[in-house]
């Protein structure tokens, strides 16, 4: 058995290795290659490969996309236990499967690693509750930290017990005395007995607490938590205060004697944030008012218990429900925030570039307002009045007045006289898309930024005449050579507090500074800061949703750097130690990548490859 910390073989190869394993979540048939796409033969169900991975779903399910994670997180790479390993190397004539990897960095000849999301050494995408394997494929089942988020424990459990070989061994690990954690869910706690009630179906030689269980580390995840929480005048006073005298004093609490020398203790106690309190609640309460009940009297959860996949897809399909609501509520407010932004740039394509414009309204025409059809109508009428020099006097003219009345506008046009939190930093090689990410910027409903554009020997007439108008029509705008570019992450660049680097095209959701602020303003600490993203790489794609666990410090000083996280603008001071840095994650999309309604032929810049 070998373990690299690449892929043993190509992603095809990996792929035909494993191909007569799988099974179709939807009817249990035989998998067979075509394209780019795996196809059963008896339901005709179509499933997607990506990258040589196969993505197979349920069809009540939806993709939850792409994650990467970093070297230094060994939390999410979920290294295996010494039990664990064992059974592996005990089974290098079998197959092992290894469900809920997560984001290993070394494959193993004879285990196949499953998720939920496709990190860089996934084989299968799927879910849990409806493994995509036929009967009898393993001769052991792991799975670690993974039971505390799955919706489904108990139709995970069945599902293993249908994989597994009769007399094939299952070790199962999971989560008691935890805060909340992981992505995106974390469903249930489980003590030993509601583990063993999970798997009464197996004959359990062994339950108990494994050495890396030990409620010491309970203990020290629990106050770590705790402490990153709070305010720092707080942690400091809590870790000067000793265990005896802090369990006193909450006891003193509990029976309502407290003294004014547990005051100070106590406030820094209650001085968790409120959205941090969940994840170390002693409890969680429902409030929740009875809905109509089904006409025939059988509730889903009954329903499920007659017939076991109908019953699990039509609960799943509830959940889902309202899963897509809220997911249509943001992609509402998203798409209302695209139309915009390709409304602005449209009207000032419309005025600066006539040879552009014919493109850009063919496509976008139908979709804008009247309003904006009246002013292209008007630029195009005035364009064919106007000799040429003249519409170039109008032009100056023009933008003589904007750069007034910015100047005299508040606040998207006037210079701020504080701090800018973020610089964002763009070498433009394209006009359209300098526009979406400038009309994304403007937009923003936190107005402390600025924009560096870096100038090079590259760029074309119209992209220097885009970086100059958008220069005088806004004061937070500045041009700068590129003579430094590659020290761009090493040396501080512009006076935000936070430094972003973005490729062609790379738009911010309209409240993306404002909720970085906010992260900041509640952990003073962090150094970078990293959200979700989307990512669409041909146009009519539907969007990739990507996110990141951690962050690979090999290439943050480089100028290729992710392109979505904020690091702070400190210079080497800060750089000097990158595994020193306080991260900062937002699990919601906050950056997108849409496809450039014009080509350049021009190189952009590199973006995440998901």
């Amino acid at each position: 058995m070998t373990t690299d910390t690449a892929p043993t073989s190509s992603p095809s190869g990996r792929l035909t290795q494993i191909l007569p394993l799988l099974a179709c979540p939807r009817c249990s048939g035989a998998l067979h290659m075509a394209a780019q796409t795996l196809q059963c033969g008896a339901c005709a169900a179509v499933y997607p490969v990506r990258a040589g991975v196969p993505v197979l779903l349920p069809e009540s399910m939806q993709e939850p996309g792409v994650g990467t994670v970093s070297a230094d997180d060994p939390v999410s790479r979920h290294p295996y236990s010494p039990a664990a390993l064992e059974i592996i190397e005990a089974h290098r004539d079998g197959w092992v499967l290894d469900l809920g990897a997560g984001g290993k960095h070394q494959r193993w000849d004879n285990v196949i690693q499953i998720d939920i999301f496709r990190f860089p050494m996934t084989d299968v995408v799927c879910t849990a509750d409806r493994l995509p394997f036929r009967d009898n494929a393993f001769k052991a089942v792991i799975s670690q930290a993974v039971f505390e988020h799955l919706q489904f424990p108990e139709w995970a459990a069945a599902e293993i017990r249908r994989v597994l070989q009769p007399g094939g061994i299952a070790k199962i690990d999971t989560a008691f005395l935890q805060p909340e954690h992981g992505y995106p869910h974390h469903f249930y706690n489980a003590t030993e007995t509601g583990l063993r009630h999970w798997f009464r179906d197996f004959d359990i030689r062994w339950s108990g607490v494994e050495a890396y269980q030990h409620p010491q580390w309970s203990l020290s995840w629990f106050l770590g938590v705790y402490l990153d929480r709070v305010a720092p005048a707080h942690q400091a006073l809590l870790r000067q205060t000793t265990v005896g005298d802090l369990l006193s004093a909450l006891e003193r609490r509990g029976r309502g004697q407290t003294s004014e020398a547990d005051a100070a203790v106590l406030a820094a106690l209650d001085a968790l944030p409120l959205h941090a309190q969940r994840i170390l609640a002693a409890g969680v309460s429902i409030d929740a008012i009875n809905p109509p009940k089904l006409p025939t009297g059988v509730s889903p959860a009954s329903q499920a218990g007659t017939d076991a996949m109908t019953g699990l897809e039509a609960v799943r399909q509830l959940s889902l429900a309202r899963e897509e609501l809220s997911l249509l509520r943001t992609q509402l407010a998203w798409m209302q925030e695209q139309h915009t932004v390709v409304q602005d740039r449209s009207r000032y394509l419309a005025q600066f570039y006539p040879k552009t414009t014919r493109e850009v309204l063919r496509r976008i025409w139908p979709h804008i307002s009247w309003r904006a059809r009246l002013q292209f109508s008007a630029v195009a009428w005035l364009r064919a009045c106007l000799s040429h020099d003249q519409w170039q006097r109008l032009r100056s003219w023009a933008g003589a007045w904007r750069s007034v009345a910015s100047e005299q506008s508040a606040p998207r046009g006037q210079a701020s006289q504080e701090r800018p939190f973020a610089t964002i930093i763009l070498e433009p090689r394209d006009a359209t898309a300098l526009a979406d990410t400038f009309f994304s910027l403007v937009r923003q409903d936190y107005s402390a930024w600025e924009l560096v554009l870096l100038q090079s020997d590259q760029q074309n007439v119209a992209v220097r005449q885009a970086m100059s108008d958008f220069a005088r029509l806004d004061a937070r705008v500045c041009i700068q050579s590129t003579s430094a570019t590659t020290q761009v992450f090493s040396q501080p660049l512009g006076a935000g507090v936070f430094r972003l680097w973005v490729p062609e095209g790379a738009t911010l959701a309209f409240h993306a500074l404002r909720s970085f602020m906010t992260l900041v303003r509640q952990h003073p600490q962090v150094n970078a800061l990293t959200a979700d993203l989307e990512l669409t790489q041909h146009e009519g794609e539907t969007p990739l949703r990507c996110y990141h666990e951690g962050l690979d410090w090999t290439h943050i000083s480089t100028i290729s750097a992710p392109w979505y996280v904020l690091l702070k603008n400190a210079g080497s001071a800060t750089d000097a130690d990158p595994s020193a840095l306080a991260c900062g994650h937002i699990p919601e999309v906050l950056f997108h990548r849409p496809a450039p309604l014009i080509s350049s032929t021009a190189s952009v810049a590199t973006a995440p490859q998901c």
